[in-house]
């Protein structure tokens, strides 16, 4: 009897949107850090993965790649998929007339307390953060860094500036927020104190940044040289 292995049809070695991490790189990802792909995608054979911004000019430090996998047995490739988040830091946003190499470097930084917080204390405090399945260093000029995480697409979304919350919404964060002090008050101290403090000045180095940005605003909007009160 000869047994034939069916095996992925897709192009393992395809770019995710133009950056360094790959198709096959993301698939690796789900199957061994994805427990909800395991148990109901695992054994199923992918045909293609798409990639696409979802940020959408939005994103400070970082682009938001919202993936897709298609499947080879799909009926339809509207439903029948999975949706994954790749998030990668980078400069895409600025202009390199404001990027010194100090603050190159405390971007990566940045980056690097993030995947901190989702490594070490998120597990700790237990409150509604989103799965982060894999995180991966950025090295400045060497590689890209990433933080693969689940998609919240149908279960969450982002408040806009203008949108207020109710009384409701605030007593559930309040609740959230007790629940994470208690947790991290009653645990252990050597895994967080004085450990997570490299970052904790770093947006006070990106004033100066920030300051040219709100002259470009007001000359934009029309309001240069005009009271604002």
């Amino acid at each position: 009897m000869v047994i034939t292995k069916t095996l992925d049809t897709f192009d393992s070695t395809k770019k995710l949107a133009g950056h360094s991490f790959t198709s096959g790189w993301l698939l690796n990802s789900l199957r061994e850090n994805d427990k909800l792909y395991s148990q109901l995608f695992g054994n199923r054979l992918v045909k293609d993965i798409t990639a696409f911004d979802v940020s959408g000019g939005k994103g400070f430090l970082s682009i938001v790649l919202r993936c897709t996998v298609f499947f080879v047995d799909s009926v339809n490739d509207t439903d029948d998929v999975y949706t994954t988040i790749l998030k990668i830091p980078g400069f895409d946003s600025f202009k390199n007339d404001f990027l010194t190499d100090q603050l190159r470097t405390i971007f990566t930084e940045f980056h690097k307390s993030e995947c901190d917080f989702y490594n070490i204390l998120a597990p700790i405090l237990d409150g509604p953060t989103p799965t982060v399945f894999k995180t991966v260093e950025w090295i400045l000029d060497e590689s890209e860094g990433c933080i693969h995480m689940e998609d919240l697409t149908m279960r969450g979304r982002t408040m806009t500036y203008f949108e207020t919350v109710n009384l409701a919404q605030i007593k559930c964060l309040i609740q959230h927020l007790a629940h994470m002090h208690k947790n991290i008050l009653c645990s252990d101290t050597k895994i967080w104190k004085e450990k997570h403090l490299k970052s904790s000045t770093g947006f006070i180095e990106v004033l100066d940044m920030m300051n040219e940005s709100v002259e470009v605003l007001l000359k934009k909007c029309d309001f240069e040289g005009k009271s604002l009160k």
